[in-house]
């Protein structure tokens, strides 16, 4: 028996996006202070942000996660709802931190291959303006 879980998350960054995060440098310190020296932590700070903002969004539809995390697991499917259309793997990828998320609010154990199967199928996209964001089902597997 499986059990599935459905979670409608707000959209996160293009492959591309993550990127240029990833270079961004900055001597704020989340506090609203300065560092001394200038560190890459801006995508760090965005991630986490993206983390409130999904964390909001489950409370709001009554999703709760597993009195455990679960510690084999499938992404069923990944459906984007995007301002413009994505290339494949730029969508593929822009999963991650809805992925990283799942890990850390206690879906799953780990998104590894180990604990991850590999996806049944690709990810499919729509262009939806005004309701951007990303619906996944996971599920457990014994």
């Amino acid at each position: 028996m499986s059990t599935r879980i459905r979670l409608e998350l707000p959209e996160p960054p293009s492959l591309n996006q993550m990127i240029e995060l990833a270079k961004k440098r900055t001597r704020r310190t989340r506090g609203g202070g300065f560092m001394k020296r200038s560190l890459p932590i801006v995508y760090d700070q965005h991630l986490e942000a993206y983390e409130l903002q999904c964390t909001a969004a489950i409370r709001e539809a009554g999703v709760r996660a597993p009195s455990e995390p679960w510690a084999r697991w499938r992404l069923v499917s990944m459906h984007f709802r995007l301002h413009s259309t994505r290339d494949w793997l730029e969508l593929a990828a822009g999963a991650k931190w809805a992925v990283d998320f799942l890990v850390r609010a206690g879906f799953v154990l780990q998104d590894s291959p180990r604990e991850m199967e590999r996806p049944e199928s690709w990810p499919t996209q729509e262009i939806s303006r005004k309701d951007r964001g990303v619906v996944l089902v996971i599920e457990r597997v014994a």
